[in-house]
């Protein structure tokens, strides 16, 4: 069997998951979405709980796993990175469905993926709390993790409010608030390092 139609099965069950709930949706439900036969799905997928996991990784964990490209290090460009994976990860998912769907289902299956969503969003605030740091003066990169805490909290809030509000999160917008933020925060405390 062709990784088409183990990524058609994925998607179909992702969806009908997102719309109906996981309980609600039936093998033969998501069979009526696809060109393939139960002997297809059962080839990639032994169950339906196997299948689930595999929709949590595809659209869930997959994505907090570290890119294949290099991130930046400087603390804006990096910022505004963590500003384009979330913008882009809602983009991705919108495709496949309405994005509050999507919020609703990951809240479904919080406790399954809960350590991996920990590890990343814990990597991720390292990342941006040394990347900080290394343009702050010595005596004040303990601020560097409640900053990098803060840029974190507004992408994923604003963001979610947006979803919320039934509209896909401005990318522009958010890279402004970002970029302000982290201004604001250096100039505050006098400090005039090169943040780009």
């Amino acid at each position: 069997m062709t990784t088409d139609a183990r990524e058609s099965i994925l998607t179909a069950a992702f969806r009908l998951f997102l719309e109906n709930g996981y309980a609600a949706t039936s093998l033969t439900r998501i069979l009526a979405e696809v060109p393939f036969s139960k002997g297809a799905l059962y080839y990639h997928f032994d169950s339906k709980e196997a299948l689930l996991d595999a929709v949590i990784e595809r659209f869930f964990t997959g994505s907090l796993t570290l890119p294949a490209q290099p991130r930046p290090t400087a603390p804006l460009a990096l910022a505004h990175r963590l500003v384009d994976d979330y913008v882009d990860a809602i983009e991705s998912i919108s495709q496949v469905a309405p994005p509050l769907s999507y919020y609703a289902f990951l809240s479904a299956v919080a406790p399954r993926v809960q350590p991996a969503i920990e590890a990343a969003r814990s990597h991720v605030h390292t990342e941006l709390s040394e990347s900080l740091a290394s343009v702050l003066p010595e005596h004040m990169a303990s601020v560097a993790p409640d900053l990098a805490g803060d840029v974190m909290a507004l992408v994923e809030g604003a963001g979610l409010l947006d979803v919320l509000r039934q509209r896909m999160p401005d990318r522009a917008h958010l890279h402004a608030r970002v970029e302000e933020l982290v201004r604001t925060h250096f100039a505050a405390r006098g400090v005039s390092a090169s943040l780009d």
